[in-house]
């Protein structure tokens, strides 16, 4: 019979479950580093998006030939929402009577809902119109 030598035993079952202990708790640590930057990465998409929506909307606004009528208005593209609120701004008296412009503030919203939380995105723009 051969015998074993102390240092040819293996490991023993204690430091096998230490081992795999180690390791199951390094998987799920690395598991929800990539889920969230996974998320991140998601949302980041999502507001680019509401970004891209709100951009064109300004963008449709500052082409109308006579000036933008003042008031509110609404759509839908996909899962976003969007208003677009046109109303005349504060300063923009001495601007009519001397000058025969007029100043309208431009704000677009975005609105989504995605995993139960409500996001949005808002832009602000000024304006002038000749006055007829």
């Amino acid at each position: 019979m051969k015998q074993v030598l102390a240092s040819e035993r293996g490991f023993t079952l204690l430091e096998v479950l230490v081992a795999f202990s180690i390791f199951t708790v390094s998987v799920g640590i690395l598991m929800q580093i990539f889920s969230k930057g996974t998320h991140a990465a998601m949302l980041g998409d999502e507001y680019t998006q509401a970004l891209i929506i709100a951009q064109s909307r300004l963008a449709s606004v500052a082409i109308e030939g006579d000036g933008p009528d003042v008031g509110e208005y609404s759509g839908a593209e996909n899962d976003y929402h969007w208003t677009t609120t046109i109303r005349p701004y504060d300063t923009a008296a001495d601007l009519e009577t001397n000058y025969r412009i007029a100043e309208r503030e431009i704000e677009v919203v975005v609105n989504w809902t995605r995993r139960g939380k409500s996001h949005s995105v808002k832009l602000n723009t000024l304006k002038l119109i000749p006055v007829t």
